[in-house]
């Protein structure tokens, strides 16, 4: 349990030698295993809009089935976010006044909530997506720091992606919340991927 818990997988808080697990946030178990990563790249190109590469035929097959099934499913999220795991986002706190223009900063890119696709009215607080080498600087520069209260996510990549973030990296944000918000808008994204 406190793996899950130090991964970020099951949300908490520790109160003295005490880890207390939030109710409302019900740990929903992986509904499958992750995909492995060239059939992962593949299904976050074809979400969002890419044409698969370097897969033969019985992988092209099975990437459909992954998609149809994703586009099928009442809990696309759920499904997702188990096919795809990514470690948690740095959760961090940085002054009211500096958010704005750490938003702003060409070094990161916009993803999940803060995503203006999402949809998602989430003031005074802020998700993106950072390379890892900017991250320490940023860190610095902001003086964000660790927070059980966060109002910034920061989701390390090996390098910056590109913005606006492809829709299948958002889709894969989205679902990694426990908020029904977030989660919801995975199936109407995915809706708007299948018209």
């Amino acid at each position: 349990m406190r793996a899950l818990i130090e991964q970020g997988t099951i949300p908490a808080r520790q109160v003295g030698r005490q880890w207390l697990i939030d109710q409302s946030s019900a740990h929903r178990p992986a509904a499958s295993r992750p995909l492995a990563n060239r059939m992962r790249a593949n299904l976050l190109a074809i979400l969002s809009g890419d044409a698969p590469e370097g897969l033969s035929t019985s992988e092209r097959a099975r990437l459909r089935r992954y998609r149809n099934e994703l586009m099928h499913s009442p809990d696309p999220d759920r499904i997702l976010g188990a096919w795809i795991r990514e470690e948690a986002p740095l959760k961090l706190q940085v002054a009211a006044r500096d958010l704005a223009d750490l938003a702003a900063d060409e070094r990161i890119v916009k993803s999940g909530f803060s995503d203006p696709r999402a949809e998602i009215a989430a003031a005074g607080q802020l998700e993106a997506r950072v390379a890892k080498d900017d991250a320490a600087a940023i860190r610095r520069e902001y003086l964000l720091r660790p927070s059980e209260r966060p109002n910034v996510l920061l989701h390390l990549t090996d390098e910056k992606p590109p913005s606006p973030l492809p829709l299948g990296l958002l889709l894969v944000d989205l679902a990694h919340h426990d908020g029904v918000r977030e989660r919801s808008r995975v199936a109407e994204l995915l809706r708007k991927v299948d018209d």
